[in-house]
């Protein structure tokens, strides 16, 4: 029976195997090796493929019996369990990850995290080019879920196949359907995972990881990791959003009258804070049709032309995701041409401020490069956190209602520029910090100032 040095070498042994990549793609149709597989496989491979998490090896084939390394699932194991990572790293802590190697910052990301002190027993190697074995995904699983505990209680299996250090572990991970027996009736836990078992794994891994942390992030709870409370005096006090009303603009898509799907992950989230969300057509903005509500949100969809200056003395705070909109307005110099490209890291500038989120210094907002939208507001907009680049261009800017905006006419309500605007990046790649931002800025906004 093979010796294995310790439990966070099959930790992260198991990383490797997963074959996530997150270029888009359409669905399973366009790979010609996926034709075959059961209607109820073909949709799991829909979702994932569709949202990005899955590509092919090539445009026509995806390549179900292919194999990964470690090195390719150290970036997924980063996204998955949000992971800061650091992009300005030149250096490995690892013999044979050199300093050109694309995995380098995932891996180090993972280090720190606590979550592999590397492959050898000295800590000196991670094996970025190494496979893995079935029961080491199966443990790698159970343990991302958050279940360890769970494993080490369960009546272990008894098969052959599993090294006895891992029957908890497959146990597990076969009572939750996470991962299924061989035709031979055998676990097969030596043999290596291909990417279809990776495949059909990570989709049930994320339906019961997602399950296993809703309890703190349901409709009318602060997120598992709550908005510190305003370090500035404010008559409102602490404040729940929990029964407030928000109201979302959002384009319609071309073709049909569904609205588009950019506001999710921020619907999403309003909603994990407690707010109960309306979503409003970009055409149909009016200061009539926001009335009664406790926050409007301009999102990113929204064509800046349904915009323009109808909401500028609204009494209901604001968010602008959309910069255009935010200029039009008369909340900041600059309209147009008001993205910074390629960027992961944002400084705070006002670390005082409840719009800081209690975060200091310079902060990573996106796993991948992506595009900041900034303003430049009057001299009684804050700039709270600000381009890394450029301290002047301000990212999340506040305006406390009856400051004055840049033609000097007072603020009819607490309004906020959120720059970390791109839908697919807070889909995908947002880290901790960013949502953490956002729930600052909704809960700044309705708090009576």
């Amino acid at each position: 029976m093979k010796k294995i040095t310790s439990l966070l070498c099959f930790f992260l042994l198991a990383l490797t195997m997963f074959s996530f990549s997150f270029a888009a793609a359409a669905d399973s149709s366009q790979f010609k090796d996926l034709g075959n597989l059961p209607q109820e496989q073909k949709v799991k491979f829909d979702e994932l493929i569709s949202s990005g998490v899955f590509s092919g090896l090539s445009d026509d084939t995806f390549g179900l019996d292919a194999q990964m390394d470690r090195a390719q699932f150290a970036k997924v194991a980063s996204l998955i369990f949000s992971l800061s990572v650091d992009k300005t790293l030149t250096s490995s802590t690892f013999n044979d990850v050199p300093s050109d190697h694309w995995s380098l910052t995932y891996v180090e990301a993972l280090k720190k995290a606590g979550l592999t002190n590397g492959y050898d027993s000295e800590g000196k190697t991670y094996n970025p080019s190494g496979a893995v074995s079935r029961q080491e995904l199966a443990a790698f699983l159970i343990r991302g879920i958050g279940l360890d505990d769970a494993a080490k209680k369960a009546t272990p299996v008894t098969d052959s196949t599993v090294d006895d250090w891992a029957k908890g572990y497959v146990a597990l991970a076969l009572e939750k359907n996470i991962l299924t027996k061989l035709d031979d009736g055998s676990f097969g836990g030596k043999a290596p995972a291909t990417r279809k078992m990776l495949a059909l794994a990570s989709f049930e891994s994320k339906k019961l990881f997602a399950e296993v942390k809703k309890p703190a992030e349901t409709p009318g709870t602060q997120p598992a990791t709550p908005t510190p409370a305003p370090t500035t005096p404010s008559k409102g006090g602490d404040v729940s959003a929990k029964g407030k009303k928000a109201i979302i603009t959002s384009d319609v898509n071309t073709g049909n009258a569904k609205l588009r799907d950019e506001e999710k992950p921020v619907v999403s989230r309003l909603e994990s804070l407690g707010f109960e969300v309306t979503r409003l057509a970009s055409t149909k903005i009016t200061a009539e049709a926001v009335e009664g509500y406790d926050l409007v949100v301009i999102g990113t969809s929204t064509n800046s032309k349904y915009v323009q200056k109808k909401l500028k003395g609204l009494k209901a705070p604001i968010i602008y995701i959309k910069s255009i909109s935010f200029g039009d307005a008369d909340f900041s110099k600059i309209s147009e041409k008001s993205d910074i490209l390629k960027q992961t890291t944002v400084t705070i500038q006002n670390s005082d401020h409840p719009l800081a989120a209690g975060l200091k210094g310079d902060v990573q907002v996106f796993y991948e490069p992506a595009a900041l939208s900034y303003g430049f507001p009057s001299g009684d907009g804050k700039i709270i956190v600000a381009s890394k680049d450029d301290p002047a261009k301000g990212i999340i800017i506040g305006y406390e209602k009856g400051s004055k905006n840049i033609l000097n006419e007072p603020v009819a309500a607490r309004t906020v520029l959120f720059g970390l605007k791109d839908d697919a990046v807070m889909k995908e790649y947002a880290t901790d910090e960013l949502w953490k931002l956002f729930d600052a800025s909704a809960l700044w906004c309705i708090q009576n100032p």
